[in-house]
C-alpha cells in the first residue's frame, strides 16, 4: 500500500512538472512578425485610435510589436520595403533579431502633429520600453542581450540632419549590426556603444556628416565607444545607469567611414573612485575603410588590448584648420595599453599617420588625472608594417619627418620622450634627434 501511494505521488509530482513546463513554453514561444509601413499604421490606429496620426504611425507601430515580442522572449521583426518616419524612439528587448529587406528606409522626423508630444532625437535605444522611463533602471552588463539589426539589399538609415544617434547600445551583451547605410549626421553619433560588450558592427556604411557642422562638432565619432560616467556628461539617457562600465570585445569591420568628422574612437575617458583608469578592452578595428574625415580616423583613448589592422586611411584631415596636434591624423589618442597597429595603409594623411601622447578630458571629466602613452619596443617595430604615401608631418615642424610619432615616459612632448618611425627608411627612433 505504502508503496502504491509512492508512485501516485511520483506521477502527480511528473504530471505538474510537465504542464508547468508546456505553459513555460507557451509564455515565452518566440513570436515572428512581418511588417510593412500599412500594416504599422493599422497597429497604431488599433492601440491609440485617438493619439494615431501620420507622423507617429511608425513609431507607435513597431514598439507595439516590440512588446509583444519582449513577452514572448523574443523573435524575429521582418521590416519590409518603404520608408518609415521616426518621430520617437523604438525600444527594442533581448533575443530580438530585426531584419530590414531591400529598399527600407528609416527617416528621423521631429515634428510628432501634435503640441503636447515632442519628438527625441534618437532613433533606436536597445532597452526594453518598460524600464526605459525609469531612472538608471540598467547598469553593468544586463540590458538587453542577444540582438542582431541584419540589412538584406539596400538599407538606410537617415538621421535626417537631427542632431540626435541612429542606435544607443548600452549595457548590452552579444549585439550585431550588419548591412546598414547611415547618414544625415548632425553633431552626434551614428552609433553609441556604450558600457556593453560582444558588439560586432560590420559591412555598414557611415556616410558625410552635415557640412556646417564639422568644426563645431568635430571630436563627434561615428561609432562612440563610451562609458556611461556622470562627471563627463557622456550619454545621460533616463534608463542608464552611470556606473561607469566600460566597453568590452567590441569589433568593427569592413565597414566604410566616407565624410564623417571622426570613424571610430572616445573623446572621453574615466576614472575610479582611486583615480585609477577605467580601459575599454579588447577593441578590435579591422579591414575598415575610412576617407574624406574631417578630423581623425580613429582615437583611441583609454584603451587596453587593441587592434587596429588591415584598415585604408586616405585624405584625413585636409580641410581640418583645428591647431590642436592631435587632430589630422588617421589614427591618434592617448591613455593606451598594449596596442597592434599593422597592414594599415595610410594615404594623403594631413599629419603624421600615427600620433599619440598625453591626454586630458576637455571640459566635464578635467579633474580626473592626465592619461599616458604605453606601447612596448615590440609593439613599435611591429608598426614598421604598414604604410604611408603622401603624408603630412607632425604640427611642430621640430618633430617632421614621421609617419608614426608618439611620446613615452610622462608621454609629454619632449624630443627626450619622442619616438619616431619612418616608415619609408624603416627606421626607429627612441628619442629623436635635432634637425
Amino acid at each position: 500500500m505504502k508503496n502504491k501511494n509512492i508512485v501516485k505521488y511520483l506521477l502527480m509530482v511528473a504530471a505538474v512538472f510537465v504542464i508547468s513546463l508546456a505553459v513555460s513554453n507557451r509564455a515565452y514561444a518566440k513570436a515572428n512578425y512581418t511588417v510593412t509601413p500599412s500594416k504599422l499604421a493599422a497597429e497604431a490606429k488599433r492601440i491609440h485610435k485617438t493619439f494615431y496620426n501620420e507622423y507617429v504611425k511608425d513609431y507607435v507601430g513597431l514598439n507595439s510589436y516590440l512588446e509583444r515580442m519582449q513577452k514572448s522572449g523574443g523573435g524575429t521583426l521582418t521590416i519590409k520595403k518603404g520608408t518609415y518616419r521616426i518621430t520617437n524612439s523604438i525600444y527594442v528587448p533581448s533575443n530580438v533579431t530585426i531584419v530590414f529587406e531591400d529598399g527600407v528606409v528609416f527617416k528621423k522626423i521631429m515634428t510628432t502633429g501634435k503640441s503636447d508630444f515632442k519628438a527625441t532625437t534618437a532613433m533606436w535605444q536597445l532597452c526594453p520600453r518598460d524600464k526605459s522611463k525609469k531612472s538608471s533602471s540598467v547598469g553593468k552588463y544586463n540590458g538587453t542581450k542577444n540582438v542582431v539589426f541584419q540589412a538584406e539589399g539596400k538599407v538606410t538609415f537617415d538621421m535626417n540632419g537631427v542632431t540626435g544617434v541612429a542606435i544607443i547600445a548600452a549595457h548590452n551583451k552579444n549585439i550585431e549590426i550588419s548591412g546598414i547605410t547611415f547618414k544625415g549626421m548632425n553633431g552626434n553619433h551614428y552609433i553609441e556603444v556604450n558600457g556593453s560588450k560582444k558588439v560586432y558592427i560590420h559591412d555598414c556604411t557611415f556616410n558625410k556628416a552635415k557640412k556646417s557642422t564639422l568644426n563645431k562638432y568635430y571630436m563627434k565619432e561615428a561609432i562612440n565607444i563610451d562609458l556611461a560616467d556622470k562627471t563627463t556628461g557622456g550619454l545621460s539617457a533616463t534608463w542608464v545607469k552611470q556606473d561607469k562600465t566600460p566597453c568590452k570585445n567590441v569589433k568593427i569591420e569592413n565597414n566604410v567611414f566616407n565624410g564623417t568628422n571622426r570613424g571610430v574612437g572616445s573623446h572621453k575617458y574615466s576614472q575610479n573612485r582611486k583615480g585609477k583608469n577605467i580601459y575599454h578592452q579588447k577593441i578590435v578595428i579591422k579591414n575598415n575603410v575610412f576617407k574624406n574625415l574631417y578630423d581623425n580616423g580613429v582615437f583611441v583613448l583609454n584603451w587596453k588590448n587593441t587592434i587596429i589592422t588591415d584598415n585604408t586611411f586616405t585624405n584625413i584631415g585636409n580641410t581640418n584648420t583645428k591647431t590642436y596636434s592631435s587632430g589630422c591624423h588617421a589614427i591618434s589618442g592617448g591613455g593606451l595599453v598594449k596596442i597592434t597597429i599593422t597592414g594599415n595603409v595610410f594615404q594623403k594623411i594631413a599629419r603624421s599617420p600615427v600620433y599619440f601622447i598625453q591626454q586630458r578630458n576637455v571640459g566635464g571629466g578635467s579633474q580626473y588625472s592626465k592619461v599616458r602613452v604605453q606601447i612596448t619596443e615590440k609593439e613599435t617595430e611591429a608598426m614598421l608594417e604598414n604604410t604611408a604615401i603622401d603624408c603630412g608631418d607632425d604640427i611642430n615642424p621640430n618633430y617632421a619627418g614621421y609617419e608614426i610619432l608618439y611620446f613615452r615616459n610622462n608621454s609629454t612632448k619632449s624630443r627626450e620622450n619622442g619616438v619616431g618611425i619612418n616608415l619609408g627608411t624603416g627606421r626607429i627612433y627612441y628619442g629623436l634627434p635635432k634637425k
